[in-house]
């Protein structure tokens, strides 16, 4: 059934931009009391801290690209992976948004990171999101782009999502659900292709199928997939979410919004609602692609990164 939803041909043209290849620094680990939290860091250890927080189904790895092309010298730039992501480790049912956000806590507290701009990409965005609801005292910026974002979630009812979005989603919570992500591999083979007009280059797609070889390790895809807040559920997902929505439209701190076009999940529109329902929400456009920006525009994204972390930094 999920792949049938996914069957259709992509009616989109863009312009597949191959990102430049750059050299990944090691990943280093911090060990939590939860987890064992794999990242990457580069820049200025002094800087402004700059965490980047990925989706679904990638890794850090997405960002790579990404934080190349940005300025190192005044910017601390972390770019962690998420547990069961990756190279991250956690125990047994800890792998959904409200785990993900005590992990990054955790992380970001054993790194000692305090006054942190996040950049959120996906469910990251998501992620991103509550930890702020939670830690607004520890978030100066706010970054993110095709989000799992107010107004597109939490969203009351599966009806309010596109029929496609909405039917995959409740499909993941039915009895099917472990057949069609475990053993089918769904997240990797049915819905990855589609985040980008072209196919990913073939170290990136290795990369991110790495973790996820047996169905036993994609485990963390399933549970990440029946805990984004639909119809008032999970509950305590629902209620961390519009904390963090609250902290969204209402707080002061900086925020950004980037859009492709014509997107997938947060396209201009979307965008553009934030300039009206949130404070200090600036938005801007990095040209053609659909999901996975960070693979089909990396440099336009750092670009408008880069210049709206001046901005706000000199304000």
């Amino acid at each position: 059934m999920l792949k049938s939803l996914f069957a259709l041909p992509l009616l989109i043209s863009a312009a597949f931009v191959p990102a430049h290849a750059h050299e990944t620094p090691e990943k280093q680990f911090i060990e939590t009391s939860e987890a064992r939290i794999a990242y990457v860091e580069t820049g200025n250890p002094e800087g402004r801290a700059v965490v980047f927080v990925h989706g679904l189904p990638f890794s850090s790895y997405i960002w790579r690209n990404v934080t190349a092309a940005l300025p190192k010298g005044d910017y601390r730039l972390i770019a962690p992976d998420l547990a069961g992501f990756g190279d991250s480790t956690a125990g047994e049912g800890l792998y959904g948004v409200d785990d993900q956000a005590r992990h990054l806590k955790a992380f970001l507290d054993a790194l000692k990171v305090s006054d942190v701009t996040l950049v959120g990409h996906d469910w990251g965005a998501g992620i991103a999101l509550i930890y702020a609801g939670e830690n607004p005292d520890n978030v100066t910026g706010f970054a993110q782009f095709e989000g799992a974002m107010p107004p597109v979630y939490p969203r009351p009812t599966y009806d309010q999502l596109p029929e496609r979005v909405g039917a995959m989603f409740r499909a993941l919570r039915e009895e099917n659900a472990e057949q069609n992500v475990l053993q089918d591999n769904f997240w990797l083979d049915t819905i990855l292709p589609t985040m980008t007009a072209e196919p990913l280059p073939g170290a990136a797609r290795a990369e991110y199928d790495r973790p996820f070889g047996t169905p036993e390790a994609r485990q963390p895809l399933l549970e990440m997939s029946r805990s984004l807040p639909i119809g008032g559920e999970p509950e305590g997902v629902q209620t961390l979410y519009e904390k963090g929505v609250a902290w969204w439209t209402s707080s002061d701190v900086p925020k950004l919004v980037l859009y492709a076009e014509p997107g997938r999940l947060y396209p201009e529109t979307l965008a553009r609602w934030n300039t009206e329902n949130a404070k200090n929400v600036s938005v801007a456009g990095v040209g053609p692609g659909l999901h996975a920006l960070q693979e089909e525009a990396p440099e336009a994204v750092a670009a408008a990164l880069a210049k709206w972390l001046f901005e706000t930094t000199s304000q």
